[in-house]
């Protein structure tokens, strides 16, 4: 992947993640400890950060993920795991008020073991 690709892959899914998740730039650059105008710049492809391009260069290569590289998972497997439907369910669900998730569960309750069961009845 070339490096213009890699910009516009990352400006995208940057973009998407902060939709999806509902947060605002400014949010999310207290969160990441940078500024507002930083993820803008992210946003609108005006900037990349170029340990991107060097940390999926190296990833590619091992063939492992970058989350791995950077220790967010031990999984060092890249393959995709997770089915569209589910992250799209999960996306929808992060945005859900606490008595939608309620219902959700209610739903999903004839579906789930006893163990699961009890685990939700301990989140809510």
């Amino acid at each position: 992947m070339e490096t213009k690709e890699k910009s516009t892959t990352f400006s995208t899914r940057l973009s998407e993640a902060i939709e999806a998740r509902g947060v605002t730039q400014k949010w999310l650059a207290e969160k990441s400890f940078t500024t507002e105008a930083t993820i803008s710049r992210y946003v609108k492809q005006v900037n990349n950060p170029a340990v991107l391009t060097i940390l999926a260069d190296i990833a590619r290569a091992l063939e492992v993920s970058s989350d791995f590289l950077i220790g967010l998972t031990n999984i060092p497997d890249e393959k995709d795991t997770i089915a569209d439907d589910a992250k799209i369910l999960l996306s929808c669900y992060n945005r859900a008020s606490k008595d939608d998730k309620k219902v959700l569960w209610a739903l999903l309750s004839k579906y789930m073991t006893n163990s699961e069961r009890e685990r939700i009845d301990e989140l809510f």
